[in-house]
């Protein structure tokens, strides 16, 4: 047999003997996986496949250690069949080590450097880490060899992103070369007639686009290349680069061109009216009488630029009339008429000379597309058009024109969502503001009413996933139910909330509206066993974990929940560890199609996600978490303390929160979506701070770690960068406490809790935990400073218990939201006496005398051991003093008066299951931090 039909019988051996590893790792069997691999091994130990495999198995297992030691030695042996390299790298990418599979390819190119296949696995792994020059390199190479477009194409996007995200990003010099550059390989494309496909040409428009050359781009677009653009809209690209141009005429008529077409793209309406008034701007004397005399010329309408507001109107109408003649209604013409009444008011011109009163607007799109719920949303963006008086006019019109009084209900399902329309729009128009409890009462046992009845007339036959017609009527009357809370400072309006959307949701499972409100309420009032059901039924996963983990996940670390907590944090945390694995997918997946257009979007998904606000806070509580529950020096020695390898970019951390997922018909709606009040961007600046506090608590204990393991010769380098860490923090917190931020107001249901920065400054994280950390230097140091810090210390763990006995017998706690600030009070104190201990603990295993020494006790050294001992006590007592404390405080109910207010708003329940998952809440908190803190008991008996 000829040594080429050996090699192809080898080949098919070797798969038949690996098929079975492959099927158990693909329905996740590892052991049984391991089991087969062991088995290939044993008849052909030198199976480099098997070897991966087995690493590949082990690593899943957990085995980590033995699986890296196979890698290693497997790359040492320069594997370059695609099987072995597949697994490898399938093994590297869970290791997260993607720098490991550039080196194994680039050992795999240079043993076989034709090999096509190999070139384009090494170009796809520099692809995962961001190397554009070895990207740029590699397909240059690879074009060489096999001259083929797209490896062309792919030497040019590299040096793209060397422009936009490499060297390039910060000096614009480099930038303009590397722009160059591509340009005239582009250019050669061309010359050499080889631009053939539509990926093609959209990356020689990107080159352009990015130098700002727009002529050159609408000169390709009107061209031969401009057809090969099958998949685009001709129409839309021209305008997207006319823009820039200003060629206000031609964007123009453009536009209205496309809106013959698609009466409701109201993007382009927007830019149809903004080029109208360039052009009346551009053209001040223009004669006005010009758009005169055009009746029956609708055609010759169509090459007439519209330069005047006047002229815009009549477009508009005519749509609206074709619309009309045709038999559709659509919501784009007629809301185009509020944008130019927007654009007219900002002139400071008069609107109603062309449209007519502004309010009349309103009542004529209200009279039109009030039986749709988009009717609000609509118009939400331009009740700012009119003023106080004239939304008042615009709120009482609106109820009138319905035709529904205090005392008749809707006659049928359209005039029911008119009459929520209106009351939603009322709202938005601030009619709630400034009401007295009674007159809020009396709103809600009315929208109670209506409800119940929209319910039995309108919603009996539903399926189990369709909202409810008559929702709105409920969400309505638990936002009225939050106002009632704030201007009775009672917690109790909240909790009749919470009753009538849990009796909402028995009708309609699946109303996301009522489950998040149901959330953030029940958080308002410490209620975080209820959060938690009604959270784990939104059934959040992939992107909502980040874009919707606020409402729950960010609350938990203050319940004292937290065996709740680290289940939540544990799933999150594999989110976006998963996703940092499986988006270079798509970048290499971008490469592998030529779609160069998604590139620059899916890196920005990638780093949107990796610099998310949320991500950074729930790795660091998740590590402050396993610090809390630590027990033992083994068990901190074990976690890995510093908080994303110490390479926290502050700048660069985004709030990816999507907090207008909230319905909300609040007043300051109208200015604009909750992500720009300005009130959040404070938030966001406050949560920063909270964040940079408790990162400077993990690297103190980090290098504090660093401290008790090293020997004498590297200590003092430890011993300085704790100095440096602790510095830092006091300044960090004395500056924090200078700036004086406010909590974040709370007249809005729909916006977050208040950040939890506020109570970690009220209570002393540096003056016990950072004094304890100088303690621990001061034994190291071997100085004399020792005593007065343990004297510190005992006076701010007095000060704070002090503080927390005050908050625990105040007679407010009768009000579960000064009850849940309580709560916040407690989990802080909790968490500051357990890194206290764990810090303690690592003193003792600093001073505690050396073996073999017995003779040479040095005296600071018993003295040390001495103010060790003495903080150890004093830690214990106000552990033993808070255990006490709360043991009477969690043994509460709720108010006896709720039953007589859930009758008195015609609210047919007890409440009682609600009131049973706050109480609980508090109780089962109390029992878990209890269980810490006895743990920690029994961790500092060992030091004295």
């Amino acid at each position: 047999m000829s040594s080429k039909g050996q090699h192809v019988q080898d080949n098919s051996v070797a798969e038949r003997r690996l098929r079975p590893i492959y099927d158990w790792l693909d329905i996740g069997n590892n052991k049984k996986a391991l089991q087969e691999c062991d088995k290939v091994l044993k008849k052909t130990p030198n199976l480099q496949c098997a070897k991966a495999l087995k690493a590949l198995t082990l690593h899943r297992i957990g085995k980590e250690a033995e699986a890296a030691n196979i890698l290693d030695a497997l790359t040492a042996e320069s594997p370059t069949d695609d099987a072995t390299l597949q697994a490898m790298t399938l093994c590297y990418r869970e290791l997260q080590q993607l720098e490991k599979i550039c080196k194994l390819y680039e050992t795999a190119v240079k043993l076989d450097p034709t090999n096509e296949e190999l070139f384009t696995h090494l170009f796809m792994s520099y692809a995962r880490i961001f190397d554009f020059k070895s990207q740029q390199k590699t397909a240059m190479t690879l074009y060489k060899h096999k001259p083929k477009t797209p490896y062309y194409c792919w030497a040019v996007m590299s040096i793209i992103l060397q422009a936009t995200r490499g060297e390039g990003k910060d000096d614009l010099k480099k930038r303009k070369l590397l722009l160059s550059l591509a340009e005239r390989m582009m250019e050669k494309l061309i010359v050499d007639g080889k631009l053939d496909a539509e990926q093609e040409v959209q990356l020689y428009i990107m080159v352009l686009e990015l130098q700002e050359k727009y002529e050159d781009i609408m000169v390709i677009l009107e061209g031969p290349l401009g057809t090969k653009l099958a998949c685009s809209n001709l129409p839309q690209n021209r305008l997207k680069y006319l823009l820039p141009l200003t060629r206000w005429d031609e964007i123009n008529l453009l536009c209205k061109g496309i809106l013959m077409e698609s009466v409701d793209r109201w993007d382009i309406w927007k830019e149809y009216i903004n080029s109208v008034f360039e052009l009346m701007a551009a053209k001040p004397c223009v004669e006005t009488n010009n758009h005169d005399n055009h009746d029956g010329a609708a055609d010759g309408d169509m090459e007439t630029v519209d330069d005047t507001p006047e002229k815009c109107h009549e477009f508009i109408c005519r749509i609206v009339e074709n619309g009309a003649d045709n038999g559709f209604l659509l919501r784009g013409p007629y809301l185009a008429r509020f944008e130019l009444c927007s654009k007219l008011l900002k002139r400071n011109v008069d609107a109603s000379d062309v449209l007519g009163e502004t309010i009349e607007l309103f009542i004529e799109y209200f009279r039109k597309f009030g039986h749709k719920p988009c009717c609000v949303s609509d118009l939400r963006l331009y009740l700012n058009l009119l003023d106080g008086e004239k939304k008042a006019e615009l709120s009482s019109r609106l109820i009138k024109d319905v035709g529904i009084s205090s005392t008749s209900v809707p006659q049928s399902e359209q005039q029911m969502q008119r009459h929520l329309c209106a009351l939603q729009l009322s709202r938005l128009c601030g009619a709630h503001r400034n009401l007295t409890s009674d007159h809020l009462k009396a709103l809600v046992t009315a929208f109670s009413l209506h409800y119940e009845h929209g319910y039995q007339t309108y919603g009996t036959d539903l399926l189990s996933t369709d909202l409810g017609p008559s929702d709105p009527y409920a969400l309505l009357a638990a936002h009225v139910l939050y106002d009632l809370s704030r201007t009775e400072q009672s917690s109790e309006p909240i909790i009749a909330a919470l009753v009538l959307l849990e009796n909402m949701l028995k009708n309609s499972p699946s109303n996301f509206h009522a489950k998040l409100l149901s959330v953030r309420l029940y958080h308002t009032v410490g209620g975080c066993l209820g959060a938690q059901n009604l959270y784990n039924s939104l059934d959040t996963k992939h992107l909502q974990l980040d874009s919707l983990g606020f409402v729950h996940c960010a609350r938990l670390s203050t319940t004292g929940l937290y065996s709740l907590c680290s289940n939540l944090f544990d799933v999150t945390l594999k989110f976006f560890s998963s996703n940092y694995k499986d988006s270079s997918d798509h970048i290499t997946f971008s490469y592998k199609y030529g779609s160069f257009i998604k590139l620059d979007e899916f890196m920005d998904f990638r780093e949107r996600l990796n610099n998310s606000m949320h991500y950074t806070t729930v790795a660091i509580d998740r590590i402050v978490l396993s610090l809390v529950e630590c027990t033992n020096l083994d068990g901190l020695y074990n976690i890995d303390i510093s908080p994303k390898d110490d390479k926290i970019d502050w700048e660069a951390l985004r709030d990816n929160h999507d907090l207008s997922v909230y319905i909300s018909w609040d007043p300051e709606r109208i200015d604009g979506p909750p992500e720009e009040f300005e009130d959040i961007k404070q938030f966001f600046t406050q949560n920063l701070v909270f964040l940079k506090l408790r990162t400077s608590v993990l690297w103190s204990l980090s290098a504090a770690v660093d401290i008790i393991k090293s020997s004498d010769g590297v200590r003092t380098k430890h011993v300085d960068q704790l100095k440096n860490i602790l510095q830092n923090w006091e300044a960090l917190c004395a500056e924090s406490r200078t700036r004086n931020y406010v909590p974040l107001r709370q007249n809005q249901v729909t916006l977050p809790l208040p950040s939890r920065l506020h109570v970690a400054l009220d209570t002393p994280h540096f003056a016990v935990v950072g004094n304890t950390f100088r303690v621990l230097l001061a034994a190291a140091s071997e100085c004399g400073a020792g005593e007065d810090l343990v004297k510190k210390i005992e006076g701010s763990l007095k000060t704070m218990m002090e503080m927390i006995e005050k908050r625990t017998e105040d007679e407010k706690n009768s009000n579960l939201v000064y009850r849940r600030e309580t709560m916040e009070y407690v989990v802080n104190t909790v968490e500051i006496l357990s890194l206290s201990s764990l810090v303690c603990l690592l003193c003792n295993d600093l001073v505690k005398p050396t073996q073999g020494k017995k003779g040479k006790k040095k005296v600071n050294e018993s003295t040390s051991k001495e103010l060790v001992n003495r903080l150890a006590n004093s830690l214990k007592t106000h552990i033993n003093e808070l255990n006490n404390i709360l043991q009477s405080w969690s043994d509460f109910s709720v108010s006896s008066d709720l039953p007589s207010m859930l009758e008195s708003l015609n609210l047919n329940s007890d409440g009682h299951n609600v009131c049973e998952n706050i109480v609980n809440s508090y109780v089962f908190a109390c029992r878990e931090i209890q269980s810490v803190l006895k743990s920690k008991i029994k961790m500092l008996n060992i030091v004295s």
